[in-house]
């Protein structure tokens, strides 16, 4: 049994799991119709965000840890469940950004089984990854999008996606495509009345923000967009990807105010709340200008990756909640997010104050627990804007799921031995490499 401290809160994190899945023709899948009260409908129990493609995800990584093979078993199971969604006729997740979005549509239903095919192979996943990658090509519109939304919620995640997966599958056209949304990408490039060049990753309208706003985040926002064109400029060595990112890391710095680098959720501003996690705060932006301080030779990168960190010391988060870190400590928005930033700058910077911080997160998390001999959840209110609607949601990046997972990963990351599975948009190491 692996000495990880983490472990057993996460096996109870999986027991309550466990209570929630659902036999299907195909395999299994989660109930999450418990994962959120609200008047608006929520996202599909196949997506990577609040449902089976991400909680695989977690169940992976504690069969690894554990060494207890139901996990697996389970994680299989799901995947079969999820190729029999991807190879029906028109596939569609439900209240998906896009069709091919990376967290609520197809494009994480294809990581979740190329995941599961590196740990236990069958034809059946390659089928399915093969049918959505396909389709991401041909389906590509004339000008280079998807959905016409760049950002990493969107279009930006079918990419990197693609890039990720296009030539392991041997998918015919995979390049030409991912040229082409850079394309799509520069032309959108905007430069404001200050002379600030950004880029708007995702029209509000689509999830009810405010008309004339914008999104400052990394998956929503300019700094994800510029990291989705790093990644293609990375892939292809055109230097005009790497163009497209110049001036995104200045509108940072131009509209910070105080110590750290931390912006308002919306620009323009007028409600003055700062998020703090991976959605719209420095969790997410910090990915940005760590990749640009790894790509290039811009000075004031790592300068600005730090600043993003000490964004949270501002606000006193994780200690301290606020506005922009209310009562949520998923992934998304909340804590665990928090966690993963620390643990990922440790990794890549050896800084022991990031470890740390680390651990003193991961305190925080196992704190707010609510658990007893077998069972273990986060309640949380999802919603800002309603926080009398408290639940304890199970997925990767609202609930349970991907709280337990960056539990887990602190845990090897103390004992030296991490091997994990990162997100398309996740910079940091997968394995244990100390003194990057």
């Amino acid at each position: 049994m692996s000495n990880n401290q983490y472990l057993p809160i996460t096996i109870k994190t999986a027991n309550w799991l466990d209570q929630h899945i659902v036999e299907t023709k195909y395999g299994i899948t989660w109930d999450i119709s418990q994962s959120f009260k609200g008047p608006w409908r929520y996202y599909d129990e196949a997506s990577m965000y609040a449902g089976a493609s991400g909680i695989v995800k977690f169940y992976l990584e504690l069969a690894k840890i554990s060494g207890d093979q139901r996990y697996l078993d389970t994680a299989v199971a799901a995947g079969h469940e999820l190729a029999a969604r991807a190879l029906a006729k028109e596939p569609q997740l439900d209240k998906a950004f896009s069709r091919y979005a990376f967290t609520t549509g197809l494009s994480g239903v294809a990581q979740a089984l190329d995941w599961i095919n590196q740990e236990h192979h069958e034809s059946v996943f390659d089928d399915a990854i093969t049918k959505i990658l396909n389709g991401i090509v041909t389906d590509q519109k004339q000008d280079g999008s998807w959905s016409g939304q760049i950002g990493i919620v969107a279009d930006g995640g079918t990419a990197l996606l693609l890039r990720r997966l296009g030539s392991k599958y041997l998918i015919d056209g995979w390049q030409d495509a991912l040229i082409k949304f850079g394309d799509y990408i520069l032309a959108h490039k905007q430069v404001d009345e200050h002379g600030q060049s950004f880029y708007v990753g995702l029209d509000l309208k689509f999830v009810g923000g405010p008309i004339g706003k914008f999104n400052t985040g990394f998956p929503l926002g300019p700094s994800g967009v510029a990291f989705t064109l790093l990644k293609l400029a990375e892939l292809t060595g055109e230097n005009r990807f790497i163009d497209g990112t110049k001036g995104i890391r200045e509108f940072y710095e131009y509209y910070n105010h105080g110590k750290g680098l931390l912006l308002p959720h919306y620009h323009p501003d007028t409600e003055h709340i700062c998020y703090v996690g991976y959605c719209g705060g420095p969790v997410g932006t910090a990915r940005y200008f760590y990749e640009l301080a790894k790509q290039t030779d811009d000075a004031h990168a790592v300068d600005d990756f730090e600043a993003a960190i000490a964004g949270l010391e501002r606000i006193q988060a994780p200690k301290k909640r606020s506005a922009g870190y209310w009562e949520t400590d998923n992934y998304c928005c909340g804590t665990a997010g928090i966690l993963q930033l620390f643990t990922g700058a440790y990794l890549v910077t050896n800084n022991q104050d990031y470890l740390k911080s680390a651990q003193q997160t991961a305190t925080i998390l196992v704190e707010r627990a609510t658990q007893n001999d077998r069972f273990a959840y986060w309640k949380q209110a999802f919603e800002r804007k309603n926080p009398q609607n408290v639940t304890a949601a199970l997925g990767f990046y609202d609930g349970a799921a991907g709280i337990a997972s960056y539990l887990l990963q602190l845990g090897e990351v103390e004992n030296g031995q991490l091997s994990t599975h990162r997100f398309i948009d996740d910079p940091y190491p997968a394995v244990w490499q100390q003194n990057l």
